[in-house]
């Protein structure tokens, strides 16, 4: 089964994604390859600087996916395929199935494209409204069909099959369907012949994945499964293997939903708003949204306070795991540093949900070290994957607060630093990395990623430097100019390839609806004042500010009680004075400082900037600040850590600022507590801590 999406729901994605492409579409005829086309520009984007010309001739390059010549869009619903590839051979039959994020990317675009902020030669204004009104006719059909979704919310891939549309194939089996159905004996018989003969793979006692490799199906039934090769029993495994699933994952539909109402925003603009046609459709959009309270409402946990993972209609579970019991462990929403943080925002403020499911996201902030010896101080992905930290695009990302266009601003810094001291013409995020259909979420940087397993770090994307160049235009603009020669090799007549490996030398010749949408809408970037236009007609600004709160200045050493301990047992000096805080020990093992809060307030620490200041005779490591809330329901949320890099101060003493995102999760918070270790000759702590505030922005 899945893991919870404290590790990170692309990671299962990605698994999915793979699983699909081997069941899939093998029937496809192989498309041929893209040729390179000139980068000269064709296109008008009001919203680019016309001095931004490598911007902007990427943007051109990326518009060409979206025409009707690049065979990128399905006839029959007018949905985006889940990319260009069709290379079944190589497990790359993209072009028979989709899925809900790239849905609402291209609808995203469509809206840019019918509002005027998109005018290219590749999709004309009458043709986008056209394939917007099937797109959004086809989504209503969809919430209706119980192949395709549940409660108003749609399985999170579709497959295309003409007049079909319903979900993938499943990825995983119950032993239980082989015993109810055949009998004890002989369902268990069977179940370990598919073991043997590598169709399946053992999850738990209970379950396991389906490999769909050469040489699985009804014609194989050969050596272990050989006894079982009668048409009637041959015919009924079968049959369970090959089951249609309907994988209701919250982070899919909410990023369908996010980009429904950013299109909206779009078609509110003053230019078309009151045209007939476009009324109509933002009524069909506002219906879809309308069906998907029920879906939202039961994935909403009130034991916990968080989203669910997600919710398996075919088999009326939530996704989770085994426990050492057997039992299923329901996973949630519970880390904020993803691409679905804005979405998530999004769904409790137009669906009407408590704060609580954004509030009880844990996070962290990890220092990055650039090439010039600074630190910055940057939200922390779990795999160190850009897309990751920014988003697929910005609409609700940061909420127009500075807190988080500061903290967005030094993402792109670290991985514009890290990109030109690697030599890479890109940024590391999540993607295909030219290994046949291999989709992984390990691309990232190491510094900044939660998850230590090692890390890709040669193979390049170009999807996220949309994002990044809607947060610092002019800073993605010179590192496009610096590295165009690349880049402009990776330009064909269908758009940009996913991206570079530095390794090979080669591009990563693979196309995907959701990357090159993202790199459309973050090069356009008008996702935002979108989005902000929405809120504003539905009177939802009121939400927006009980999500993102704003903090109050806090001196933590005067208005906190403040003690010291050391977890080895060590007798710790500790004194509090108009000076500060200060520890010293020796031997010293783990040793934690705690400012807790005087018990008629809590300390709003959210949308500002945590200063620390510091002298220390002898370094520190395993240093961060965890920020603990109040206790509430979710006490097993995960949590909210900043980590900090204390090099030896001598006499002198050092500051280090942090910024601090604007959320509620930081608005009820009980106690700061400072762990770190010594880790000189010795062991010894001499710590002195002369400042630790909080100033709200």
């Amino acid at each position: 089964m899945l893991i919870p999406y404290g590790g990170c729901s692309c990671r299962s994605l990605a698994v999915w994604l793979a699983l699909i492409l081997t069941g899939i579409g093998m029937s496809i005829q192989a498309a041929p390859a893209g040729t390179a086309v000139t980068s000269v520009p064709r296109s008008s984007f009001a919203t680019v600087d016309l001095q931004h010309r490598h911007a902007r001739a990427l943007l051109d390059n990326a518009m060409r996916y979206v025409s009707p010549k690049s065979g990128t869009r399905d006839e029959s619903s007018g949905y985006p395929v889940e990319g260009w590839n069709n290379q079944p051979d190589q497990g790359l039959g993209l072009r028979s199935f989709t899925q809900l994020t790239a849905i609402g990317e291209w609808v995203e675009v469509l809206a840019n494209v019918i509002a005027g902020k998109a005018d290219s030669p590749y999709l004309s204004h009458e043709e986008a409204l056209e394939n917007l009104q099937q797109v959004v006719r086809s989504l209503l059909q969809d919430q209706r069909n119980p192949q395709a979704g549940s409660m108003g919310l749609l399985t999170n891939f579709l497959d295309l099959e003409p007049g079909r549309r319903m979900g993938p194939l499943a990825w995983t089996v119950d032993k239980a369907k082989f015993t109810e159905t055949f009998g004890k004996r002989k369902g268990i018989a069977i179940w370990r012949a598919l073991i043997r003969k590598g169709w399946l793979d053992p999850l738990n006692r209970r379950e396991a994945s389906i490999r769909r490799d050469e040489g699985y199906g009804a014609a194989f039934f050969t050596g272990p499964l050989a006894p079982f090769a009668d048409d009637a029993t041959r015919a009924a495994v079968m049959g369970i293997l090959d089951r249609r699933t309907v994988a209701i994952v919250f982070g899919d539909n909410v990023n369908l939903s996010t980009s429904i109402a950013t299109a909206i925003g779009a078609l509110l603009a003053p230019e078309v708003r009151d045209n007939p046609a476009i009324i109509k459709l933002r009524q069909a959009m506002e219906r879809f949204l309308d069906n998907q309270q029920e879906g939202y409402s039961f994935l909403f946990d009130s034991v916990t306070g968080r989203f669910f993972f997600g919710w398996d209609a075919s088999r009326n579970r939530y996704f989770g795991w085994e426990d050492g019991e057997g039992n299923l462990q329901p996973g949630h929403m519970d880390y904020m540093v993803n691409e679905f943080r804005g979405p998530t925002a999004f769904a409790v403020m137009r669906f009407g949900l408590p704060v609580d499911a954004f509030a009880n996201l844990g996070f962290a902030i990890k220092p990055y070290r650039m090439g010039n010896g600074r630190d910055v101080y940057v939200l922390a992905p779990w795999d160190g994957s850009a897309f990751q930290a920014l988003g697929l695009g910005l609409s609700v990302a940061d909420g127009g607060y500075r807190s988080w266009h500061l903290l967005m601003k030094n993402v792109v810094r670290a991985q514009i630093d890290y990109a030109r001291r690697h030599n890479l013409p890109g940024f590391l995020s999540e993607c295909y990395i030219g290994e046949g259909p291999r989709y992984t979420g390990d691309v990232g940087i190491p510094e900044i990623a939660v998850n230590a397993e090692p890390r890709i770090t040669t193979v390049a994307s170009l999807y996220t430097l949309g994002v990044a160049y809607a947060v610092a235009p002019a800073a993605v603009e010179r590192f496009l100019a610096e590295n165009w020669v690349t880049i402009s090799s990776l330009l064909t007549s269908h758009g940009p390839w996913e991206g570079f490996d530095v390794l090979k030398n080669e591009p990563v010749r693979i196309q995907t609806s959701a990357h090159t949408l993202s790199l459309i809408l973050g090069l356009l970037g008008t996702g935002q004042e979108n989005m902000m236009r929405y809120l504003e007609f539905k009177g939802l600004h009121g939400r927006l500010r009980e999500i993102y709160r704003k903090g109050k200045d806090t001196n933590l050493l005067a208005d906190a009680d403040s003690f010291a301990w050391d977890s080895g047992g060590t007798s710790l000096e500790s004194q509090r004075s108009a000076g500060g805080f200060s520890v010293k020990g020796v031997p010293a093992g783990q040793v934690g400082v705690a400012f807790v809060s005087r018990p008629e307030s809590a300390m709003n620490l959210s949308n500002g900037v945590l200063s620390f200041r510091y002298r220390t005779s002898e370094p520190l490591s395993r240093a961060k600040i965890q920020l603990k809330p109040f206790e509430s329901a979710a006490t097993s949320r995960l949590p909210i850590e900043v980590y900090l890099k204390l090099d030896p101060t001598g006499d002198e003493w050092r500051e280090i600022r942090v910024v601090l995102p604007a959320t509620a999760g930081l608005a009820q918070i009980k106690e700061a507590v400072l762990e770190c270790e010594p880790s000189g000759t010795g062991r010894s702590i001499d710590l002195s801590i002369l400042g630790l505030s909080f100033t709200a922005y």
